[in-house]
């Protein structure tokens, strides 16, 4: 109705100057008459039609689809075809020559103009066809039959045509205003959900036109510009806009190509002083005309300020320390494999911290590790070329520093020095005061051959060596350390495969064995037992001292295994000793306590056909202080097997009497410590010390054992102080299995001194 009101105007001047043509054609033949009511009243008629339809154009489309205009347009429509139609049929029988062509001419245009006019609304033009084509066939009847006969048919002929070119262009149109309907909710529902979008979401929408110039702001990024009304800044260039805030060359740049960009980063100057300059990343992807020509741009933009300030400290959390400051374990290692210099790498290490958390509390010792970083940065800072330097924590209480760059031997000397000087002084903090002592490792790059890992691992061996030389020292890497690295991660790799085999031998390990130490009394020289120590003899480095290899077990917690091995040997070895003489074995520290030992040592005991009181676990006193009351309850339970007890190295822990007195030991043994200054000049001390042992022993109800008996003074002194036993090169080296049998076949009762060797 829309779209046939739009034409009814031009349609009705059309009709009224065709009325007026009409009356103007027949009037020299007719005059004025009852005829002219044809061609005056098609005038009327088109009159009121334009005048009633220009009323109704401006109404709203509810108006327009109600059905009396409808019908309103209906009655004009057959109104002008019923007046062409009476003029065809009055005016065309009664003029002649010219007129007449001129008249059928007139009356065959109008037939398609007007079916094809009103084709929009089907059903107004099958009236139009109907009622024009009625009236030309009623004025063609009229003619000579062969002129009537062809043109009728052409006239029917003709209505075919209408009529299939009326269905066909009603069809077209309501599937294009279908169309149309379907992209106006389409846009309208695109315009809802963008409104919501540009309400509820992060990122703001912008549109440009080819030029640049803004056709579309999204409210939240107009405030954010400082703009309350987004409609001005309509028109006004992007790059303009952004342009007083951020550098804006390369958004410029993407606005005059083609190619759609992402993620442009711009920083805004802030509208404060006060506030933080803020970040927005601009996508956008450019908008074509139907010929392929750039139109413009649309886009979006989001404030990530928020985002980017998470990464960087992210970024810095990813390489800072948190609890120091200082750079971490990865920048280090990443520093140092970016180095092309000579770089000196330390490793900084605090002697006994353990102790300071255990005492005071990790709070304390985090106020240490700060003090610590503070002391270490206030001196780098005051060397040259401080740039060069990293200082990091690798975690806990170790530090390590990198000097990149190259140094002499006087100079890396002096530096180091300076780290260990400016550590000395005491910390004193909330009436504590502390003594800070390190340890530090040194290690320098060859020339020209950066190896990170290689430089770390020197920097460890050179620490690990200044713990062991009595902590407190630096200590430079050199290739021997380097040896002893790889003797000591051979020792345990050997004792690894001599544990995989029941016998304790490989070929390329050596040979694990069992020596047993005698035990004799002091005053009759009785055999009263044999302590088992392992022995190792490697076919490389010859006999390995247990003092070498049982550190090294301890640590890596080989000494468990080792341990059992020891004990199913010596037990298998005992079997058959007289009953008299008891087997003796050391109990480390890590097995005591450990679930399962009991087990381990009733199947030791089983297996051996040994009996139970002839095995006696020989434990040292520092061990009961780990857990003294998981020990005890350990070692009460082994006497229950009814094994016997011995306190080994007795006088060098920091056992209590109350815990003496709950122990339920067989037997103290006197360190050798004790043993190795009696008879010395003015050494009167150590003689007082070993009487002591002996009294509180006999007090407790517990035998003497002295270890490391090497002269006949110590023995005398020994016998004087009532000790009971003894054990050492004075009465005999550790022998062999065969040779401890031969031993006990003889029957010997006093033991020659052996060669210590």
């Amino acid at each position: 109705m829309q779209m046939l009101l739009r034409i009814t105007p031009m349609a009705a001047a059309v009709d009224f100057g065709l009325g007026w043509l009409v009356a103007w054609l027949v009037y020299p033949e007719l005059g004025w008459g009852t005829h002219m009511v044809w061609p005056l009243g098609l005038c009327v008629v088109a009159v009121v039609y334009g005048i009633d339809s220009l009323l109704h154009l401006g109404r709203p489309l509810e108006v327009l689809a109600q059905p009396a205009v409808r019908w309103r347009l209906l009655v004009y429509v057959s109104l002008v075809a019923g007046m062409f139609a009476g003029m065809a049929v009055s005016l065309s029988p009664v003029v002649t020559g010219e007129r007449r062509f001129l008249l059928a001419m007139l009356a065959g245009g109008l037939i398609p103009v007007g079916a094809l006019s009103l084709a929009p609304v089907r059903q107004m033009a099958w009236v139009w066809l109907g009622i024009t084509s009625g009236g030309v066939l009623s004025a063609l009847l009229q003619l000579d039959p062969f002129v009537r006969n062809v043109t009728c048919g052409m006239l029917l002929m003709m209505d075919m045509m209408l009529l299939a070119s009326v269905q066909s262009v009603g069809n077209g149109v309501v599937a294009r205003l279908r169309a149309e309907t379907a992209a106006l909710r389409g846009r309208q529902s695109l315009d809802l959900l963008l409104r919501d979008f540009e309400t509820q979401a992060d990122d703001w929408l912008w549109e440009t036109d080819a030029g640049g110039r803004l056709q579309h702001v999204a409210r939240p990024m107009a405030r954010a510009l400082g703009f309350d009304d987004s409609d001005r800044l309509i028109g006004v260039r992007l790059a303009d806009v952004l342009g007083v805030r951020a550098p804006v060359a390369s958004l410029i740049t993407h606005l005059h190509g083609a190619t759609p960009f992402r993620g442009l980063d711009l920083t805004l100057s802030p509208h404060h002083p006060q506030d933080t300059p803020r970040i927005w990343s601009l996508s956008g992807v450019p908008v074509f005309d139907s010929d392929g020509v750039p139109a413009g741009w649309r886009g979006l933009v989001r404030d990530v300020t928020l985002l980017r300030e998470q990464a960087r400290e992210l970024h810095r959390l990813a390489r800072t320390d948190v609890l120091t400051g200082l750079a971490n374990r990865h920048v280090l290692q990443q520093r140092c494999a970016e180095t092309r210099t000579s770089p000196t790498l330390c490793l900084i290490d605090l002697d006994h911290f353990k102790a300071v958390n255990d005492t005071l509390g990790h709070a304390v010792g985090d106020r240490l590790l700060q003090e610590i970083a503070r002391r270490l940065t206030a001196c780098v800072a005051q060397w040259s070329q401080p740039e060069s330097v990293v200082l990091a924590r690798l975690g806990g209480d170790e530090f390590a520093l990198l000097i990149d760059q190259p140094l002499t031997p006087a100079e890396r000397q002096a530096r180091v020095g300076a780290l260990l000087a400016v550590l000395q002084p005491v910390w004193e903090a909330d009436a504590l005061r502390l003594e800070v002592r390190a340890s530090i490792g040194v290690a320098t790059s060859e020339a020209g051959i950066p190896d990170a890992e290689r430089l770390f691992q020197n920097a460890d061996l050179a620490l690990y060596a200044a713990k062991d030389s009595g902590r407190n020292q630096i200590c430079v890497f050199d290739a021997a350390m380097r040896g002893r690295m790889h003797r000591r991660a051979g020792v345990i790799r050997d004792i690894g495969l001599l544990l995989a085999t029941p016998d304790g031998s490989h070929p390329t390990a050596g040979r694990l064995a069992v020596h047993y130490q005698p035990q004799f009394r002091l005053d009759t020289g009785q055999l009263t037992g044999a302590e088992a120590l392992l022995r190792w003899q490697h076919p490389r480095y010859g006999w390995v001292e247990p003092g070498e290899f049982i550190p090294l077990a301890e640590e890596t917690g080989l000494i468990v295994p080792l341990d059992e091995w020891v004990l199913r040997r010596a037990c298998a070895e005992a079997k058959g000793w007289p009953a008299s003489v008891r087997l003796a074995v050391n109990l480390s520290a890590t097995q005591l306590g450990r679930d399962g030992l009991e087990a381990v040592i009733q199947t030791a005991l089983s297996d051996s056909a040994l009996p139970a009181p002839q095995l006696e676990l020989e434990i040292t006193e520092t061990a009961l202080m780990d857990d003294p009351d998981r020990a005890l309850a350990c070692v009460q339970s082994l006497r229950s097997l009814g094994l016997g007890i011995a306190l080994d190295d007795f006088g060098t822990g920091y056992s209590s009497l109350a815990q003496l007195a709950t122990l339920p030991a067989d037997t103290l043994k006197i360190d050798r410590s004790f043993v190795a200054a009696l008879g010395r000049e003015g050494n009167g001390q150590a003689e007082a010390i070993v009487r002591l042992i002996v009294q509180l022993a006999r007090t407790m109800g517990m035998h003497t054992l002295a270890e490391g008996v090497e002269t006949e003074r110590q023995r005398t002194v020994l016998l004087a102080c009532g000790c009971e036993m003894a054990q050492g090169f004075l009465c005999s080296a550790a022998l062999a299995p065969q040779a401890l049998r031969s031993l006990l076949q003889q029957g010997v009762r006093t033991a020659a001194v052996s060669d210590p060797r």
